[in-house]
């Protein structure tokens, strides 16, 4: 019996003298932490851009000098790439914004947009004023059906493009005169192979009609006609 009580507490004591020899083992290592960091430059996100966008309209005749005599006299004002006053439009970078002949390579995003250009009018009616005998109501009259105030285009675009000539009257405001109809058609990614871009010269006329009678004959009549806005939108349908 005593021999066993002497070989268990031997057995104890090696126990215990292996549990020290395992903690005096293990020492703490040094740690260094690092920050991680990444830098890229990012594609400049395609933007649609308008140039040419008329601020002023001045409608006259074909001929200097042309003067009223009771038939109808077409008055006109055009709008030509020979003057940079061609409708322009293009997709760029939204910072390199680009001109009528450069762009900036961009990129949707897997979410592109399509252009619409629309032109459309406040009202229809053109308000006569004689030089000296002020307002005349006699010389007034309004776009209607048979003398709408036209807007007639010439492109070249290519074919994803539509381009369609307006008849804008008092029934009809506003035309979209430039368009890409399908969103499929957008080119997604603008590269140094080009971009889209349609340029479209245009002619706004309209017909002082015939069968008035002015109240200041000899004077020279001036006519105040709508506003005239031309908006890009853009959709992404």
């Amino acid at each position: 019996m005593l021999n066993m009580k002497k070989i268990a507490g031997v057995a104890l004591v090696a126990v215990s003298g292996l549990a020290l020899s395992l903690s005096a083992n293990f020492a703490t290592a040094s740690a260094v932490t690092a920050n991680t960091n990444s830098s890229v430059v990012t594609e400049e996100l395609c933007t649609w851009y308008m140039l040419g966008a008329p601020s002023s309209i001045t409608l006259a005749p074909a001929s200097a000098g042309t003067e009223y005599e009771g038939d109808a006299i077409e008055v006109s004002d055009t709008f030509a790439s020979s003057g940079d006053e061609d409708l322009n439009v293009y997709s760029s970078g939204n910072v390199t914004s680009g001109t009528r002949s450069t762009y900036g390579n961009c990129t949707f995003y897997s979410a592109p947009t399509r252009p619409t250009v629309t032109m459309s009018i406040g009202d229809a009616d053109f308000t006569a004023t004689a030089a000296s005998g002020g307002a005349d109501s006699e010389m007034d009259f309004a776009a209607t059906t048979g003398n709408e105030l036209d807007v007639d285009e010439t492109s070249s675009c290519v074919a994803k493009w539509t381009t369609t000539d307006l008849a804008l009257k008092t029934s009809a405001l506003s035309g979209d005169l430039i368009t890409i109809p399908t969103i499929g058609d957008v080119d997604s990614r603008v590269t140094g192979t080009g971009n889209d871009r349609c340029s479209a010269d245009f002619t706004v006329k309209i017909n002082i009609p015939a069968g008035k009678t002015p109240t200041y004959p000899g004077q020279t009549y001036s006519w105040s006609g709508p506003t005239f806005t031309t908006a890009l939108t853009t959709s992404n349908l």
